[in-house]
C-alpha cells in the first residue's frame, strides 16, 4: 500500500511541478507565425538594402509568399524537431531542393535558411540578417518566393526562384 502511495505523489508532483515547465519551455516559441510580418521584415531588408557581412547588396525587388515553399519550410522544421537535429541535411539525407521537387514546386534556384531558439519573427530575421550567408539568400535579387515556418524552436526558410 506504500509503494501505491509513494508513487502515486511522485506522479502528482511531477504532473504540477515538472509539465508546467516543459509546457512553459514549448511555448515560449510561436505557434502560428504571422506570415505577413515575416514577409514585410523580409521585403523591408530587401527594399532597403543592407550590408550582409563586408559586401553591401543594393536594394531588391520584393519576394512574395509561396505556399509551396512554407510548406517544404514546414515539413524541414518537422523533421529537425521530431528527430532532435539541427542542419540543412535531413535525416533520411534530403536537402532544400529535395524538399521542393516534393511539394512540387519547379524551381531553377533555391536557399534554405535555418535557425532555432528565436522566439519572435523579428528575432529570426534579424538573426538571419545578421549572418552573412543567410543574409547573401535574402538579399539574392534572383529569388522571388519565400517560404517561412516553426515547430518548436526550429525555423525554416525557404527562398526560390522558379522555373
Amino acid at each position: 500500500m506504500m509503494r501505491f502511495f509513494v508513487k502515486n505523489i511522485i506522479l502528482l508532483l511531477f504532473a504540477l511541478f515538472v509539465l508546467p515547465v516543459v509546457n512553459h519551455a514549448q511555448s515560449q516559441y510561436p505557434v502560428n507565425p504571422n506570415k505577413k510580418l515575416l514577409l514585410e521584415l523580409v521585403n523591408d531588408a530587401r527594399s532597403k538594402g543592407c550590408r550582409c557581412g563586408n559586401t553591401y547588396h543594393p536594394p531588391v525587388p520584393p519576394v512574395k509568399w509561396n505556399e509551396k515553399l512554407e510548406k517544404a519550410a514546414q515539413n524541414h522544421s518537422n523533421n529537425m524537431y521530431s528527430k532532435s537535429f539541427f542542419s540543412h541535411t535531413g535525416k533520411d539525407g534530403s536537402n532544400v531542393s529535395t524538399r521542393l521537387t516534393a511539394v512540387k514546386y519547379d524551381w531553377a534556384m533555391c536557399a534554405e535558411n535555418i535557425g532555432m531558439r528565436y522566439k519572435t519573427e523579428r528575432a529570426v530575421i534579424q538573426g538571419w540578417l545578421s549572418s552573412p550567408a543567410h543574409c547573401e539568400h535574402i538579399m539574392n535579387e534572383l529569388y522571388k518566393d519565400v517560404g517561412i515556418a516553426i515547430k518548436g524552436s526550429y525555423w525554416t526558410m525557404v527562398l526560390a526562384m522558379p522555373k
